[in-house]
């Protein structure tokens, strides 16, 4: 009787220790990405910035092109909802404890900036030259429109 209730002990022990590390785990939530992924300073008028906003919460996006090039027109779109679970995949893999600044070896590359909101707080990633590795690269491709 003594080896079935460490046995049990132990069981209950390990269900409660699961529990609350999935639970742990799920604690911060994304809600909301802002990016300002900028072309300024790219030798050519012929890319454009994009400003995004991508809402979770209401499976919404905007995204608005724009050109430093006056010549060029702005536009608005939207991103399918196919491409908002993908990108909530996508910032869902970052290690947003651990969050650094990506910088190019290059003075005059232009300065993009991502927040992403959570639950638990605001987490702000400065990149300069968008040389940041995955899965953010799939994350600008994604929102990229050109």
């Amino acid at each position: 009787m003594k080896r079935q209730t460490k046995y049990s002990i132990f069981a209950c022990s390990l269900i409660l220790v699961l529990a609350s590390w999935g639970s742990c785990k799920r604690t911060s939530t994304i809600t909301k990405v802002e990016m300002h992924l900028s072309a300024f300073g790219v030798e050519s008028d012929e890319y454009p910035s994009v400003d995004a906003v991508i809402d979770f919460e209401h499976d919404s996006s905007n995204c608005l092109k724009w050109f430093y090039n006056p010549s060029h027109q702005s536009s608005n779109y939207k991103l399918s909802s196919n491409e908002t679970r993908k990108a909530l995949d996508l910032l869902q893999e970052l290690d947003l404890q651990n969050l650094k600044e990506y910088k190019s070896n290059i003075s005059d590359e232009p300065t993009s900036t991502t927040t992403i909101y959570t639950s638990s707080g605001n987490y702000v990633i400065k990149d300069y030259g968008l040389k940041a590795g995955y899965p953010l690269q799939q994350l600008y491709k994604l929102v990229y429109e050109f």
